[in-house]
């Protein structure tokens, strides 16, 4: 969407443009700035005040510069300009009217009182520089418990006012240079701003005479969002009845409020009969907050005391206040407190109200425990702080992709096709019956067929050698073959074997060869009987393709992906990060190890190159378990040797022996080896495979013979290589690995919320 803010010569000249363009650099929009007459301005929006914004829509919108930076604003809402919620955007609005109130309408009449009379009266002066005082002194007391306006980021209320207090320190009505005690807060407030890379940038190329001018976002000029910019979230009917505690702890204005939570008992401590000590968390952050209940005057006191303990739910009501005891800094006295569950683990039956059986106790508990109350451990701060980054992941990977155009495609989770050719597939059937205690299954199976052996008549002789003379065209589809004794699968759901699907790949492939860019993120399935604890049966694969392109375009796109995953979890997972790093079960030095990422290209090196090394290791005495050589698949201690050991950071191998790789790669000009690449990072190993795939029809039928894949069976892919085939590659990444490596976690059971694994499919 293109951006343009229209004005006369005096409205692009003056503080309310550079609000708008501030506005739209903060939010990563690209705006263009033309001059235009009164009559034209007027022509575009009646209610043009100098100023206009148009969109490449058509749409226009006129106004104060405060209504038109706003609307910027709301064109990218992930930009937080306006606030985080509707507490906090109420504030940002209240803040935006005082500097109009407070700053500009003053300030205004002054420059229009020297405009007429070349200098301003003593008395006016005084009076505006009086008030402006008070109004600094406001902000200044504002400003000391927190670095912005509202909230704990910059908003269009930073925007406005320090627009506002550049304007009154060019009239001489405030210093921001001055050493006076009483605006230290504010001064230190303004300059940070004032100074910043965007403000800066922003202001040097902002000209009071622009004919054709553009204003670049603050972020990276290769920043994309080529599917455009997404309308706000408006909440219109829903709205939370309380206040999340993430919010509660983050944000100061808070303070000194009557505020509403609710959450679930981490722990409960009694301070004599009279005195209680809930610690409540509802999920939205790590931390909890200490709620004091006192038995003169929190209503529902004496419900509280008889809860359970930790994991019984409240919705509690108090007035925040600033905490004496150490570790936390605000707690909340309660001034209601409804008990809205118990905890009924005073019996083997549930019947009486205790913590005595309750299986998340406050106390240390193992990982393996947690697994065996899968629908209680989120309530663990382990747990939760895992859904937490796993959600922004999620989150990270569609913004990437919508972000450089790609069409999320939804592909089968029941196919009858094997992308990998190992065969290991769940079955899907219904001959099994709806009874799991059903007794004497009967499937249908394959009879052998005993031909009888017919007279024919000389005319029908004549016919069938005739028939036989002629060329037959054999079919392209997979024919029906009748095995005497085995199960009879034209009687099943589909018509024929049915199977969970262990990649979307070969589906999603179709999608790129007429929409280009596209992927898929969806659950996939292995039937392997492995217990390691790098395996899940159920886990979920995000698999994109691009169409057009070669292997060197996929490794640039995967290297790109993996480091925006790193770079979103460092700046929006950082307090769950820091607590996987000083967990017991988590890893230490785990941000610098995501930083390393972040700082360095990937090291591309052949599978050739690699094996080199690894046999120079191995010859030097390094003790791998399995001998280096080439042509092996290569096991998770050769990966992790390679980006922990020789190169300390990302590592991408290509070129592999086209034996040890996947039918569809394409085959390198040598016949020895294909097109493909695997993304090695430390602690996980492999966490992206992909390859440029086989678009030639002919090498690509000959491979699925090489690998013992019928290519009939998969004749509708082979089909797209017909009718206008292009080069294309892919790749794909197991979520849950993404999760380890973000998290530095060990086990993959604990970054989904239900592991499946063989013999287990419990919850």
């Amino acid at each position: 969407m293109s951006v343009a803010l229209v004005g006369t010569k005096d409205g692009l000249a003056g503080s309310g443009a550079l609000k708008v363009l501030l506005a739209a650099s903060l939010s990563s929009i690209s705006i263009t700035q033309r001059i235009t007459t009164a009559e034209d301005l007027l022509s575009i929006s009646p209610l043009a005040q100098g100023l206009a914004v148009t969109l490449s829509t058509g749409s226009s919108f006129g106004g104060t510069s405060s209504y038109l930076m706003k609307t910027i604003a709301t064109l990218a809402p992930a930009s937080c300009l306006l606030g985080n919620g509707d507490h906090e955007a109420a504030q940002v609005d209240s803040w935006v009217t005082y500097g109009t109130t407070n700053f500009d309408v003053p300030i205004a009449a002054l420059k229009a009182a020297i405009l007429a009379g070349g200098k301003a009266d003593a008395s006016l002066l005084a009076s505006i520089k009086k008030d402006l005082d008070y109004s600094i002194s406001v902000l200044n007391c504002h400003l000391l418990p927190q670095s912005h306006m509202v909230g704990n980021q910059i908003t269009v209320a930073d925007i406005a006012l320090c627009v506002a207090l550049r304007d009154a320190a060019a009239e001489n009505l405030w210093d921001p240079a001055s050493d006076n005690e009483k605006t230290t807060h504010v001064r230190k407030w303004y300059n940070s701003l004032i100074t910043s890379d965007v403000f800066a940038q922003v202001i040097s190329s902002w000209s009071a005479l622009p004919t054709s001018k553009s204003v670049a976002p603050c972020s990276d000029s290769k920043e994309v969002n080529l599917h455009g910019v997404a309308p706000a979230v408006k909440n219109k009917l829903y709205k939370r009845n309380r206040i999340r505690i993430k919010e509660v702890l983050s944000d100061s204005s808070y303070l000194g409020k009557t505020v509403t939570i609710a959450g679930w008992t981490r722990t409960l401590r009694k301070a004599g009969a009279q005195l209680l000590f809930l610690e409540i968390n509802d999920g939205s952050c790590g931390a909890s907050v200490q709620c004091t209940c006192e038995a003169s005057s929190t209503e529902g006191f004496e419900d509280a005391k008889k809860c359970g303990g930790t994991g019984s739910s409240f919705q509690l009501t108090g007035v925040l206040v600033e905490s004496p005891s150490e570790g936390q800094v605000v707690e909340l006295k309660v001034t209601s407190a409804k008990l809205l569950g118990a905890v009924y683990g005073g019996d083997i039956q549930g019947n009486t109200v205790g913590g005595m059986l309750y299986p998340m106790s406050k106390k240390a508990h193992t990982l393996e425990h947690m697994r065996e109350h899968a629908h209680l451990r989120p309530r663990s701060g382990l747990h939760a702080a895992a859904m937490r980054v796993r959600h922004a992941m999620a989150y990270a990977t569609h913004k990437f992709f919508h972000d450089h155009g790609f069409l999320y495609i939804h592909t089968p989770i029941i196919t009858c096709a094997d992308c990998e050719g190992a065969g290991e597939q769940f079955a899907v059937t219904t001959m099994l019956g709806s009874d799991p205690h059903s007794k004497d299954i009967a499937l249908p199976l394959f009879e052998e067929v005993q031909e009888v052996e017919k007279k024919l008549s000389k005319k029908e002789q004549k016919r069938l050698a005739k028939m036989a003379s002629k060329e037959k065209v054999e079919s392209i589809k997979p024919e029906e073959v009748k095995i005497p004794g085995a199960v009879d699968y034209t009687k099943d759901f589909f018509g024929r074997r049915g199977n969970l699907t262990v990649s979307g790949q070969l589906n999603v492939e179709t999608h790129a060869c007429a929409l280009s860019d596209v992927y898929t993120f969806g659950p996939t399935f292995r039937a392997e009987n492995s217990h390691t604890s790098r395996h899940l049966s159920e886990f979920w694969m995000i698999e994109p393709e691009i169409a057009f392109a070669d292997l060197e375009d996929d490794i640039n796109l995967a290297e790109d992906y993996l480091k925006y995953c790193v770079q979103y979890a460092l700046e929006m997972c950082a307090e769950d990060l820091e607590f996987f790093e000083n967990s017991p079960f988590g890893e230490k030095g785990l941000r610098d190890r995501l930083k390393n990422v972040l700082d360095n290209p990937f090291k591309r090196l052949t599978y050739t190159e690699a094996i080199a090394i690894l046999e120079k290791a191995y010859a030097d005495g390094v003790g791998f378990e399995v001998k280096p050589e080439w042509g092996i698949d290569l096991p998770s201690e050769h990966e992790r040797y390679l980006c922990e050991k020789v190169f300390k950071k990302p590592v991408v191998l290509t070129n592999y022996p086209k034996d040890i790789k996947a039918f569809y790669m394409k085959l390198d000009d040598d016949g020895k080896t294909v097109s493909a690449a695997d993304i090695l990072v430390p602690k996980i190993g492999e966490i992206i495979g992909g390859s440029q795939r086989e678009h030639r029809k002919e090498i690509l039928v000959q491979r699925c013979v090489e690998m013992g894949l019928d290519p009939k069976a998969v004749w509708w892919y082979i089909d797209l290589r017909k009718y206008g085939t292009v080069p294309h590659a892919g790749f794909g990444l197991g979520f849950e690995r993404l999760i380890l490596f973000i998290t530095g976690l060990d086990n993959i059971r604990d970054v989904i919320p239900f592991p499946r694994w063989a013999g287990n499919a419990e919850f």
